[in-house]
């Protein structure tokens, strides 16, 4: 899993738009009361999950070791800088 800490809502939908142009993305409900948004990503290559919290924790869940998650990580890391978020 891979954490941006105090992110903030307009950069969150930026993330969002940006994985929405190129991949399929499952939207689901947000299950803990502290989550503003999540949703998913199924592919035949693998499926990751991205959760935003309302304190503005953005979180990119997958297998570290599958190149599709880490591929999603570098595709959120283009749309904010990594540095201002870690």
């Amino acid at each position: 899993m891979v954490r941006y800490s105090t992110v903030p809502p307009d950069a969150y939908l930026l993330v969002k738009k940006g994985l929405q142009k190129d991949h399929v993305v499952s939207q689901y409900p947000s299950f803990h009361e502290s989550m503003y948004d999540s949703f998913e990503i199924v592919s035949l290559e693998g499926k990751v999950a991205i959760y935003y919290y309302k304190d503005g924790t953005l979180a990119v869940e997958g297998n570290d070791a599958d190149s599709f998650f880490r591929r999603i990580v570098r595709q959120v890391n283009k749309m904010i800088s990594k540095k201002d978020y870690l």
